[in-house]
């Protein structure tokens, strides 16, 4: 209660919940007991990470100790690290690290004493199926820092872990190999892939194959079983031999689950598979659904906030539907015809129904799932993956040896090398659905489900029908919607008009970091934007200009827009059509000597709205605009956080805008309304607060309203700095 009620004291819930227990164990209520045992288990986990937050964002100094449980990555002068606190009221939480330049090479198992400049965790962009503020909930993360050059690290302790040792010795030994970032992810989980690679992964929908998890947990499990199932250990007992067996390849399994950093999802199958060598050894059986059951129950109890992860809740689904199918197509048949006719129905099943959760956590599906599953998942299962392993088992034993055999191991990955290739290439493979409520896709998916399981007319007229609001509601709205996008530093700006849009800018890029493959093109697809008319590129940099091919490649009959020569424009900004999607356009002109690095100031009208599209001018360029334009007004200024700040008194009283909206902004940017327009009671947004800002303009209102305040868990947002307006009117 005290989540979303902050009157209410910590301690008088506590003891409510405790009294609570009291009760329903005397009433032998057994689900309310289970149930309010684990707001116990929640109520306390959250508390005591808000406490550790509160303890690191005021602490009296800057320094914090802590050791190195990450294995640091490199993002060109800079390192980057998990840093879990060893001292202090924080200790055990972790903080998120950058480090530019370090004094010394970094790895995990060393611990320092840091000055660190902390900052709370927040998410810069609202991306489907992923949040930091949650993933900072889940992974015990309390802060995000930067190491201050300018005073000294104390490196306390320069120990390495096992880990680090094993990441050095593979990392050296595949690096000629092709498929060295996947040998990596599946032995050590250190998935650093780049972007064109994680795009692969999405399109071919088999990144559970390469993130170690129940299925490779299990997998190490299985085979050690087998490879244990021959031998008569200690000449004890069938019982006890099949103890010894259970526990053998459970010791292996967590040392595979050690290798892997104890990654949540290996934490996860291991709990799972510890609850089954402790049924199996009690010799108790249990049906599908108890036992799936039991284990959510067990999860939860344990780790409450796992609730809050999309993973956790695609793993134990996937489980779910393994029983299911398993409950109403048991193995049968010992030929192999038949073994194959029920590995492709397994896996038709399995890709099918994981569907809608998948069009819930990420808004679309890949139309490769079932043959990437039904092609690579028995390919590495049952051969690449335990080759890959006993190699590195003998590359820990004797590393010469192991040299002749990873060439054989980088070729039996070259397919999977040149599948994930052919998907990233493929834009069509990855379906996205226009954002929708989540109740209306889950609606669907519970009678599609309810058809299989009770195979009647009625429940395929029931599914039908609850099918179709899904369809009418997947066609854009007709009206003119806005939307500012929080890519940080960069800026993008999309006017929709039902399937059709205008984008202005494309947000930016630095390094291997690109904002427009990040969040503008997968936004534009979850939007349902089919024809992109215009891309506008207004400032002329080169991290400002984003990597803007990417938009054309998506979109090939778009129009670039521009007066930055390099990029070798469609049209020049002074070119650009007066009216496009029944909107018209102008561009303000300034002079040569005015322009500096933004040659484009926008001006538009839409649904009988005037929105000012202003670039970073200066105090003359700025004083040139009002005197060459002495009529312009706007209803909407989208400007940069800076520019804000720097904006006239007599710009404002020209202008006579509605709201100022800031759609572009760096890190230290201060975040609150400029003097001048508290003084003129004018609203102030940022993206940098509110997060993707999407207004909705009618002829007669302009509802202004932000994707971050309507995410879930809504006590995540429980104090927010500046809420959004309500409807503009005129």
């Amino acid at each position: 209660m005290s989540l979303f009620l902050p009157a209410v004291p910590p301690f008088f819930v506590f003891c409510g919940l405790v009294v609570s227990v009291a009760f329903f164990s005397w009433r032998r209520c057994w689900f309310c007991l289970g149930l309010v045992l684990y707001l116990i288990s929640w109520h306390w986990a959250v508390m005591s990470h808000q406490q550790a937050v509160v303890a690191v964002l005021t602490a009296d100094t800057h320094y914090q100790q802590g050791k190195i449980s990450s294995i640091p990555r490199s993002y060109g002068q800079s390192m980057h690290f998990e840093l879990t606190l060893t001292a202090g009221a924080a200790a055990g939480y972790r903080i998120r690290v950058q480090w530019f330049e370090p004094s010394q090479p970094l790895h995990a198992g060393q611990e320092w004493r840091l000055p660190l400049q902390v900052a709370p965790i927040e998410d810069r962009s609202e991306r489907a199926g992923f949040s930091r503020e949650r993933q900072a909930l889940v992974q015990r993360q309390v802060a995000q820092g930067r190491v201050q050059t300018t005073q000294a690290a104390i490196l306390l302790g320069n120990d390495s872990s096992l880990r680090q040792r094993a990441f050095s010795a593979l990392f050296d030994a595949t690096a000629e190999l092709a498929s060295q970032h996947l040998l990596l992810a599946l032995t050590l989980g250190e998935r650093q892939f780049s972007a064109e690679q994680w795009q692969g992964l999405r399109h071919s929908a088999l990144g559970h194959l390469l993130a170690i998890s129940g299925l490779h947990i299990g997998l190490v499990f299985g085979w050690c079983c087998t490879l244990l199932l021959p031998l008569r250990l200690l000449g004890a007992s069938a019982v006890w031999q099949l103890r010894l067996r259970l526990l053998l390849a459970f010791a292996v399994a967590v040392l595979y689950a050690a290798l892997a950093g104890f990654a949540i999802p290996t934490v996860r199958a291991l709990l799972g598979l510890a609850l089954l060598v402790l049924c199996s050894w009690h010799w108790q059986r249990f049906s599908y659904h108890r036992f799936w059951l039991l284990l959510v129950s067990v999860l939860l109890l344990l780790q409450p906030l796992w609730a809050l992860a999309v993973g956790f809740w695609l793993s134990v689904g996937a489980v779910a539907l393994i029983f299911l199918y398993l409950w109403r197509c048991p193995p049968s048949g010992v030929d192999i015809k038949a073994r194959l006719w029920q590995l492709l129905g397994f896996h038709a099943f399995i890709t099918l129904a994981m569907v809608p959760f998948t069009l819930l956590f990420f808004g679309g599906f890949s139309w490769l799932a079932l043959l990437s599953n039904l092609l690579f998942v028995p390919w590495a299962a049952l051969l690449a993956i335990p080759a890959l392993l006993l190699t590195a088992v003998v590359q820990w034993l004797v590393p010469d040896w192991a040299l002749l055999l990873w060439p054989w191991v980088d070729r039996m990955f070259w397919p999977l090398l040149a599948w994930l290739q052919l998907a990233a290439d493929s834009v069509w493979a990855w379906w996205r659905l226009p954002e929708l409520p989540w109740w209306l896709l889950l609606l669907p998916a519970v009678s599609l489900m309810l058809v299989w399981l009770v195979p009647h007319r009625l429940m395929v007229a029931l599914a039908v029908l609850t099918a179709l609001p899904l369809l009418a509601a997947a066609t854009p709205a007709s009206g003119w919607r806005l939307h500012l996008l929080d890519v940080g530093p960069g800026r993008a700006i999309l006017l929709q008009h039902g399937k059709d849009g205008l984008l202005i800018d494309a947000g930016y890029a630095r390094g291997s970091r690109s904002a427009t493959a990040e969040q503008v093109l997968p936004y534009l697809q979850q939007q349902g934007i089919r024809q992109l008319h215009a891309l506008l590129l207004t400032e002329d940099s080169v991290d400002a200009l984003g990597h803007w091919p990417l938009i054309r490649q998506q979109y090939p009959k778009v129009q670039l827009i521009t007066d930055v020569a390099t990029a070798h424009p469609s049209l020049g900004c002074q070119q650009f059509p007066l009216e496009l999607l029944s909107a018209r356009f102008v561009v303000l002109a300034l002079p040569e000597q005015d322009r500096g690095a933004a040659p484009c100031v926008i001006w538009f009208k839409a649904a009988g709205w005037r929105i000012l599209v202003k670039a970073a001018l200066d105090a003359g360029a700025e004083r040139s605009l009002l005197q060459h334009y002495p009529d312009l007004r706007a209803d909407l200024v989208l400007t940069s956080t800076r520019s804000a700040n720097s904006m006239r008194l007599d710009t404002l009283l020209q202008l006579q805008p509605l709201s100022v909206i800031s759609v572009q902004s760096n890190r230290g940017d201060v975040m609150s309304a400029p003097p001048q327009l508290k003084a003129l009671q004018i609203p102030y947004l940022s993206t940098a607060e509110q997060g993707t800002i999407q207004i909705a303009m009618a002829p007669d209102s302009v509802q202004i309203y932000s994707k971050r305040a309507r995410r879930l868990p809504y006590w995540l947002d429980s104090v927010q700095p500046k809420a959004v307006p309500a409807a503009v009117r005129r």
